[in-house]
């Protein structure tokens, strides 16, 4: 597998486990199994954190890609 196909298969894994995670952390959230004294607050929290670290992991990885791509691996 070239190193290219390589980070875009690593970026979408790694998104894909911080969706999973942040799914997990809400719906925790929602039906009370976790406590918060604000729990609107908290799911704001997680999903902004979540689209943070998906938005970082992404752009560093397509960047990877295109130095791979334009190397020829």
């Amino acid at each position: 597998m070239k190193k290219s196909t390589r980070a875009l298969v690593g970026m979408v894994a790694l998104d894909l486990i911080v969706l999973a995670g942040a799914w997990y952390m809400i719906a925790q959230t929602k039906s009370g199994a976790w406590n918060s004294t604000d729990p609107a607050a908290s799911i704001s929290m997680v999903s902004t954190t979540a689209g943070t670290i998906i938005g970082v992991v992404t752009a560093v990885l397509l960047l990877a890609f295109f130095v791979h791509r334009r190397a020829g691996n």
